[in-house]
């Protein structure tokens, strides 16, 4: 649905300014998954960086989850043979683009964000990978190469993979002013772990920047588009409020407008049917069932910005549980939660939310129960 796309050339040209300034070399752009990070890249921050004498190299770490090394590989010599036979990247970039579409189409089930066999790279591989930038570099002819890698977290999901963040790092320490970076990332918690840990080969090489959601002007956008070349009337309101329940999610707001074009149904309506696919497709189901009341709670808790450790929390969980509201129950939960991946913790005192959809799914069963938390 390419004729969809909301373009945001501004927040293309500001991450571009900020690594063409010397800010920095590196950025690091985080957003929840179907956020529309991977599509802004490709469909928006590209082709302004062409525009402007960048030469853009995108690859995905999860293009094969057990060896991510092979997606920066592929897309290196894919680079290089459109530079040998004088082709487009434009060509490159609409393959691209369809490759993302089409994977995104696949969501029977929870996408597999974790290697299942995590496989360490060769010496020889890593020495190719160098051996391909070297390459890129020369048939670049003066353009600044800008490296763009999807999924960057994946690095620090496996230690099978230290190699390889050990190599790109100093394959772009090498390359400072010659080659710059753009990373991008769906967790919080492992982004923090490979740029701010003083351990990892990246501490401190990036500015990491949050993905800005999208505002009313893109649901005015679908209205309009939904108004114009379907004829179908709707007002602004359910849309807005259908995108904030879906928690800004461009990927989910899409699939309700094809519900409404394909079925011809009404907001509210198409609306259910992607709740209901929503909660297959991310394993609400599963996820509940692993958890404790006491997470629940917690979770809910932080959805809305509430203190977890608020005298008023302490006394729901001693009303509501098996278990006392004392800080170490509470501690222990959070702990649980980060490891589940359905929050993150940054900061003392600072939580994000990895799983928000999750929130509407256990307040319904809550309401089923008959209970308040």
């Amino acid at each position: 649905m390419n004729e969809w796309h909301y373009p945001r050339p501004e927040l293309a040209q500001h991450y571009l300014q900020l690594i063409t300034l010397g800010i920095s070399s590196s950025l690091a752009i985080i957003a929840p998954r179907r956020k529309g990070k991977t599509l802004f890249i490709l469909q928006d921050l590209v082709p302004f960086a062409q525009r402007n004498k960048f030469l853009p190299i995108y690859a995905s770490l999860w293009q094969n989850i057990n060896a991510p090394h092979e997606g920066i590989i592929t897309a290196l010599e894919e680079a290089i043979e459109n530079l040998d036979s004088k082709l487009k990247f434009n060509r490159l970039l609409d393959a691209q683009i369809k490759k993302t579409t089409l994977s995104n189409e696949l969501i029977g089930s929870m996408e597999v964000e974790f290697a299942t066999n995590p496989s360490r790279p060769s010496p020889k591989e890593l020495s190719y990978l160098e051996k391909l930038m070297g390459q890129l570099e020369k048939k670049a002819k003066g353009k600044t190469i800008l490296l763009l890698i999807d999924e960057v977290q994946h690095l620090v999901t496996s230690k099978e993979f230290e190699s390889l963040t050990h190599t790109l790092r100093t394959m772009l320490d090498k390359r400072q002013g010659r080659v710059k970076s753009i990373f991008t990332g769906s967790s919080r918690h492992y982004m923090n772990i490979l740029f701010n840990e003083s351990q990892s080969p990246f501490y401190h090489f990036v500015e990491t920047l949050n993905f800005p959601d999208l505002d009313e002007k893109f649901i005015e956008f679908l209205r309009k588009k939904l108004a114009t070349e379907y004829g179908i009337i709707t007002a602004i309101k359910p849309l807005k409020d259908a995108f904030i329940q879906l928690d800004y999610s461009p990927y989910w707001i899409m699939k309700m407008i094809s519900q409404i074009i394909t079925f011809k149904i009404n907001v509210p309506t198409a609306f259910d049917h992607i709740q209901n696919l929503i909660e297959i497709a991310e394993q609400f189901e599963y996820t509940a069932k692993k958890l404790k009341p006491i997470d629940c709670i917690i979770f809910l808790a932080l959805c809305d910005k509430k203190n977890p450790f608020s005298k008023e929390l302490l006394r729901e969980i001693d009303t509501a549980t098996e278990i006392k509201g004392i800080a170490s129950n509470i501690q222990r939960s959070i702990k649980r939660l980060s490891e589940m991946q359905l929050i993150s913790q940054i900061r003392k005192g600072e939580y994000y939310i990895e799983k928000p959809g999750l929130k509407n799914y256990l307040v319904q069963i809550m309401i089923k129960k008959k209970l308040t938390y």
